[in-house]
């Protein structure tokens, strides 16, 4: 019985510190370094850190809440579809990062066609690094680990050249604003 008690007590010590630590933590800003390596599985199972994810000039990686639920967020991911061969043709790769499963972004990457990578960080580990969780939520709910929308472009040695976000979750930077920004 007490083992039992012990072991809860430590696992909610854990989960106040990390999530208090992610709340605290500030958005990464431009000509930082990002503060986490892009090291999870994609829609397809394939683990890729940042130095095999970026392209020749860099990596354009946008955070969403989820392509199972967020209407806005499945929008955004087919806009960035649409326009992945011109950020291709400027040396840039995109990845999409959600909480979301594997077997979640497999899904919807199979019906919509997705040509990049869906990175799955079930337990918002670079959500909370980037400084971007959505403290809204509490441990515990359907929703807790999304982030605030934000897309964030990364040069070749990892520093971070542009960001882009909007007031709120419905509102999603223009394709054609970030292509004409990295141009």
């Amino acid at each position: 019985m007490f083992r039992k008690f012990y072991a809860a007590v430590v696992a909610l010590s854990l989960i106040c510190t990390t999530a208090m630590g992610a709340y605290a933590a500030a958005p990464s800003q431009i000509d930082e370094k990002i503060p986490h390596q892009l090291e999870f599985s994609d829609q397809n199972g394939h683990i890729a850190g940042f130095d095999a994810l970026k392209g020749e000039k860099g990596l354009v990686v946008f955070f969403v809440r989820s392509a199972d639920w967020c209407p806005f967020c499945k929008k955004q991911m087919q806009d960035f579809a649409e326009y992945y061969p011109k950020f291709k043709a400027l040396g840039y790769e995109v990845v999409s990062v959600s909480y979301d499963s594997v077997a979640t972004l497999k899904k919807f990457s199979d019906e919509k066609n997705i040509p990049y990578k869906m990175l799955s960080d079930e337990r918002s580990k670079s959500i909370m690094a980037f400084g971007i969780l959505n403290d809204k939520y509490e441990a515990g709910s359907r929703f807790f680990g999304i982030p605030h929308p934000t897309i964030y472009v990364i040069n070749a040695e990892g520093n971070i050249t542009h960001m882009f976000s909007e007031d709120g979750y419905k509102n999603r930077p223009p394709m054609a604003g970030i292509l004409r920004a990295i141009e």
